[in-house]
């Protein structure tokens, strides 16, 4: 957690506050965007889980309770996906290509049409944000019971609130009108209001993605201790 804690403060000390002149060098500390330090650390933390979500998968892999080992690998395979989203970017630019798709088309029968000019943000949130929300259900059921401290508990329910409070801030972003009207009412630019709101989402993210690696390496610690007790037992 150090490591979100410093690239926030670089991001202040040198975006907010402007330290640095050339906004070549303050865009590599610029957490809020795509192709900086925060990024890159972001991809890496899901890259992690999913690894070790697989690790997971391979030592339940020769149990007999088949439906366990299918779990990690569904999780393996979720975190996978979410590291090449941050990359590649994929839900934004997939919500904002089917977006334009439905305006081109839009028609007054059209129930997606309808629903797409009714919803106030960006439209991958009502377009992936329903698996999202499967995905974590499915997530907090499957290791909830498995964490044997309250301490693993609290980190995995921290998690989950560090994500749905950037998603918060993400479908504030989308509607747009806030910003200006901060930026108009406190006569600021508009870039002074919202950097602080999106590094605010950024840093939460990375938050959230760091508590989720611990919880998984917390499992994947107990799944091995619980291994070698049973190799060493057989082999007595």
């Amino acid at each position: 957690m150090l490591i979100e804690v410093l690239l926030l403060g670089l991001d202040i000390v040198l975006n907010y506050g402007l330290l640095i002149e050339s906004s070549s060098i303050r865009n590599i500390f610029n957490i809020a965007r795509e192709q900086s330090l925060g990024s890159w650390f972001s991809i890496l933390l899901t890259a992690f889980s999913g690894t070790v979500l697989l690790l997971l998968f391979i030592l339940h892999s020769d149990q007999t309770s088949s439906w366990q080992a299918k779990g990690w690998a569904i999780l393996s395979a979720f975190f996978f996906y979410l590291s090449a989203d941050d990359a590649a970017k994929i839900h934004e630019r997939v919500g904002g290509k089917i977006a334009k798709i439905i305006e081109s088309n839009q028609t007054s029968s059209d129930a997606i049409a309808q629903w797409h000019d009714y919803f106030p943000s960006y439209a991958w949130q009502w377009l992936f944000g329903p698996v999202f929300i499967i995905m974590g259900l499915y997530i907090l059921f499957f290791i909830w019971k498995q964490l044997p401290t309250k301490h693993l508990k609290a980190a995995l329910f921290s998690a989950f609130l560090c994500w749905g409070a950037a998603v918060c801030i993400d479908f504030i972003e989308g509607q747009e009108f806030l910003f200006k009207f901060l930026s108009n009412y406190w006569d600021v630019k508009l870039y002074t209001v919202s950097h602080p709101f999106l590094v605010l989402e950024e840093f939460l993210e990375m938050l959230g993605a760091t508590l989720f690696l611990i919880v998984f390496i917390s499992c994947l610690l107990m799944k091995l201790s619980r291994y070698r007790v049973i190799n060493i037992s057989s082999i007595d």
